[in-house]
């Protein structure tokens, strides 16, 4: 989850994958985020 509370912009690429998350490392914090492809939140953020 996130530890510095910035929001962080990341461009996603469009082409076809098979994998549901992919991996991010985040500038803000350094370490590496995954990110639900569909809906381009953090897995496992509940934040509606």
């Amino acid at each position: 989850m996130p530890q510095t509370d910035l929001n962080v912009q990341h461009r996603l690429t469009d082409e076809p994958d098979d994998r549901t998350h992919v991996s991010v490392s985040c500038p803000a914090c350094t370490r590496l985020h995954l990110i639900d492809r569909t809906t381009g939140k953090l897995l496992g953020d509940r934040r509606g």
